[in-house]
């Protein structure tokens, strides 16, 4: 069990951040208070460390990190690798089948975080002021993987940088039963390839940022009535705000004033909730019966007719256990337990387990003692203590 309590970070940074979602928001105690990244392609964010001899950074933890692939490099001051390694962003649960609401996608509803935490534990450990740096991409079209209703088809403008999605036949798109919509994506427009190396036919929702070049033997169609117009208008934008289910006139806020066009596409955002690297308490694993639990703040509802209805709510863990610990052990969990108190931190609850069981994504959390942990003396020279762990979301 290893709780990484000596936090060595001395800055993050990242590329240019969404408005009101800064790098520093990643060393808040909010993982739903994100750092969020404008790119639409690929970003680099990184933790700076300010470590010794006495203050190893031994491990990482991220926690409320979305994107659709992520690597890390721990790096020492003169900026040589000293451990790498990849993080698994496919989701726990979910379906190829878009569109139907009775299918594993139901993981999507109300989800307060896609991806599960990571508590990396580094193989080498660094003693200077190195680094760990984070590479982080998106790409996969989240417009057409919706968990009920249809799929985006293009962006509807209701006034200056905010409107509606609507879907083929011109109907809003609901954000809450879409499923894989948030603030901080990314709305890609559909625009004409440009020169036109093949027969093109120009109609009302054709986008083209610059002078047509029509290569030789090609044909380029204007459809009659239509007038077109070569803009400097923005081919992208990222979602800044959803009111309500985004239905409503005006519901989707952007960070740019895209006009009414078609969409070819809606990434996902790169963002981060909550990042520590530094050095850790290293306790024995907790005594055999040590319980897991889900805290789900769902809401049930039985109806006294015998019907049932019910909110999907976001869902926490909870841990309980038990473990025998050395004199010295208990003392350094008791000094950590008078610092921190209520306050969440980094939890590896289980060590050496199977390679399949993954323990560094599934064996912890970002959470807080419920209450005190218990000291009881077994002999002089052990204690054993119980405790009780609960996941902040």
């Amino acid at each position: 069990m290893k709780i990484l309590n000596e936090d060595r970070t001395s800055a993050v940074a990242g590329g240019t951040a969404l408005s009101g979602f800064p790098a520093t928001n990643v060393e808040n105690d909010r993982p739903r208070k994100p750092w969020i990244s404008t790119t639409t392609t690929s970003e680099t964010f990184t933790i700076s460390l300010n470590a010794s001899v006495g203050y190893p950074v031994q491990a990482m933890f991220l926690h409320g990190l979305l994107c659709d692939s992520a690597t890390w490099v721990l790096k020492n001051a003169s900026g040589a690798t000293v451990d790498s390694g990849t993080l698994d962003c496919s989701f726990p649960a979910e379906s190829d089948l878009s569109g139907n609401s009775n299918n594993m996608n139901n993981y999507f509803v109300n989800q307060a975080h896609l991806l599960r935490s990571f508590f990396v534990v580094f193989d080498t450990t660094v003693t200077d002021n190195g680094s760990v740096v984070l590479t982080m991409t998106t790409s996969q079209n989240m417009g057409s993987a919706n968990i009920e209703g249809n799929s985006v088809a293009s962006w509807e403008r209701d006034g200056a940088s905010a409107g509606r999605l609507l879907d083929s036949s011109g109907d809003a798109i609901n954000i809450q039963t879409h499923g894989r919509i948030f603030v901080g994506s990314h709305i890609v427009a559909l625009a004409t390839s440009n020169p036109v190396t093949t027969d093109t036919t120009i109609s009302s929702s054709t986008l083209a940022t610059s002078p047509y070049q029509i290569n030789a033997s090609n044909t380029l169609t204007i459809n009659g009535g239509v007038t077109v117009t070569v803009t400097d208008d923005p081919t992208s934008a990222q979602i800044t705000s959803i009111t309500g289910d985004g239905t409503a006139s005006s519901g989707i806020g952007l960070s740019s004033d895209l006009t009414t066009i078609a969409i070819a596409q809606v990434f996902n955002p790169i963002r981060i909730g909550i990042a520590r690297a530094g050095k850790t308490i290293d306790l024995p694993t907790p005594a055999p019966n040590m319980s897991f639990q889900y805290k789900d703040y769902s809401v049930r509802r039985r109806q006294p007719t015998g019907g049932y209805s019910y909110q999907q709510r976001p869902i926490a863990r909870e841990v309980q256990g038990q473990s025998v610990l050395t004199t010295a052990q208990a003392q350094s969990l008791q000094n950590f337990y008078r610092g921190f108190r209520s306050k969440p931190v980094p939890v590896l609850f289980v060590e050496g387990m199977p390679t399949a069981f993954e323990e560094e994504e599934k064996g912890n959390l970002f959470g807080y003692f419920q209450q005190p942990p218990q000291f009881s003396f077994i002999n002089r020279d052990y204690q054993n203590v119980s405790f009780s762990l609960c996941e902040v979301i």
